[in-house]
């Protein structure tokens, strides 16, 4: 695609306790030397792997940029916990980019394997990626796990940027369930995974951060809380591009539009 490669691959996860599937698109190379950097994209709610590969449409920005795009699942599965399936917004396919600290649901733990696992497991099998240069976005749920993940790893992500994303998980209905059932009641834990929360404890943050909000999009009223992640990036000096778009909603339709804006973001950082 694009001269370059989808290429899906399984492995067993010593984090998660059970097989993983993961994408990489590979962009075309003209040298079997060459190197290309990573750009870790996170899914939302209710998708796998396979979602942003087939159609966001990132490839030709990422062919030309010459960055390899790398998209793993979005929770455990196959590991038939009671009540995993109850629900499209918590368990399978809803793993919240966290470390579960409840013991029923040890094994959600996206976080360490993103951070982790997933970063080791790619420079020991792929040469051809170099993985100390990286960035990270999403969508969604997939959008405040790259605000959080790259917000506590300052140190080993050049960029983030992030479509409709969950902003203030701690005060809406789907981060309080989430929270609820995989950190316990201790809200102290809780903004340990709320990007609103920890842009203001870190105001070393040197990247722009890029968002775009579709201004049509139902979750917007009750979900995703921009301007409150808006207002702590004002208040703790951190530079934010916030972009309302009118008549888009949640979808992929949304994310195929300004894709290319968000891949030449992170190819400008990536290139310093």
């Amino acid at each position: 695609m694009f001269g370059g490669y989808n290429k899906r691959f399984k492995h067993f996860s010593t984090t998660l306790g059970c097989s993983m599937n993961f994408h990489i698109y590979f962009p075309p190379s003209s040298s079997p030397s060459h190197k290309f950097p990573v750009l870790y994209w996170l899914s939302g709610l209710t998708c796998t792997d396979e979602n942003f590969i087939a159609k966001s449409g990132a490839q030709r920005a990422a062919s030309a940029e010459g960055v390899a795009l790398i998209a793993p699942d979005t929770s455990p599965r196959g590991l038939n916990v009671e009540g995993e399936a109850d629900s499209w917004d918590f368990g399978v396919g809803a793993g919240f980019y966290l470390n579960a600290t409840q013991e029923k649901w040890k094994n959600w733990r996206m976080y360490d394997y993103v951070v982790k696992e997933l970063p080791k497991l790619l420079s020991e099998n792929f040469p051809q990626l170099e993985t100390s240069r990286a960035s990270i976005f999403g969508h969604s749920m997939g959008g405040h796990g790259a605000l959080t993940i790259y917000l506590k790893n300052l140190d080993k992500y050049k960029s983030v940027s992030a479509f409709a994303p969950i902003c203030n998980p701690v005060n809406c209905p789907w981060g309080q369930k989430a929270f609820t059932n995989y950190l316990g009641s201790n809200k102290a834990d809780w903004e340990e995974y709320d990007a609103t929360s920890l842009v203001s404890k870190n105001k070393n943050v040197s990247a722009t951060i890029l968002i775009d909000q579709g201004q049509d999009d139902k979750f917007l009223p009750d979900q995703l809380f921009p301007n409150k992640f808006e207002e702590a990036c004002r208040s703790a000096n951190v530079a934010l591009l916030l972009r309302f778009q009118p008549g888009y909603d949640h979808s992929y339709f949304f994310i195929a539009t300004f894709i290319d804006d968000h891949i030449h973001h992170h190819a400008q950082a990536l290139r310093l």
